[in-house]
């Protein structure tokens, strides 16, 4: 996978400390995990919602988890992505974590489609928000948008979400769809009707709270 740093870009490896003015490089392999610092210094510099903000538009095969100390406390909040220990400093905004997800994960710098995840998961949170007061109709609606602006990831939870607000509404066909579309190249049939049954369960959740 290849990686394009933008200039003024605090990418750097472990065994490179000096800051690009712009420059391609090619990881090891695929990305598989983020760390994040969250010692005391990167956490003062906002570290909990760069973990947050990562935790939400991971893509399923990218898992995202808190870390210690990694170094460079100045330059933080700080993060690693393994394999490869390709470091990033100065990650402290929703924004510069969206456009970091999308670097690492989409081989681009791209500000423009890292904003329109920002806006995807807030419509998303919106939406969780109205599927807890009952609101179904107009969770169905907000996550319709969320998807249009195609998220780096967490589209299951967004397709999840909206299956779940279309079984509340009797809308079985197209909760149906929700669920078969983000899955239908990664599981079994068994495995789809297993993930079905949990969605029921959770509508029930929310048709009876």
């Amino acid at each position: 996978m290849e990686v394009v740093l933008p200039n003024g870009s605090l990418f750097i490896r472990k065994s490179n400390l000096s800051t690009p003015k712009r420059r391609r490089f090619r990881l090891s392999a695929e990305i598989e995990e983020i760390r994040v610092c969250t010692n005391r210094t990167c956490r003062r510099q906002g570290s909990f919602q760069t973990l947050e903000i990562l935790t939400s538009l991971a893509p399923a095969n990218v898992a995202v988890k808190s870390s210690g100390c990694l170094g460079r406390c100045g330059s933080g909040p700080n993060l690693v992505a393994l394999p490869g220990a390709v470091m990033v400093n100065h990650c402290g905004t929703a924004a510069r974590a969206a456009e970091v997800m999308m670097a690492l994960c989409k081989g681009d710098w791209d500000s423009d489609a890292a904003q329109k995840s920002l806006e995807a998961l807030a419509l998303r949170k919106k939406a969780e928000s109205e599927l807890e007061k009952g609101n179904f109709s107009e969770a169905e609606f907000l996550l319709s948008k969320a998807i249009e602006l195609k998220q780096i990831g967490g589209m299951n939870i967004i397709y999840k979400d909206r299956a779940v607000a279309r079984l509340a509404m009797d809308k079985y066909s197209e909760a149906l769809e929700d669920i078969w579309t983000p899955l239908s190249s990664k599981f079994n049939q068994q495995k789809k009707n297993q993930i079905f049954g949990l969605i029921v369960v959770e509508c029930e959740k929310h048709a009876y709270s």
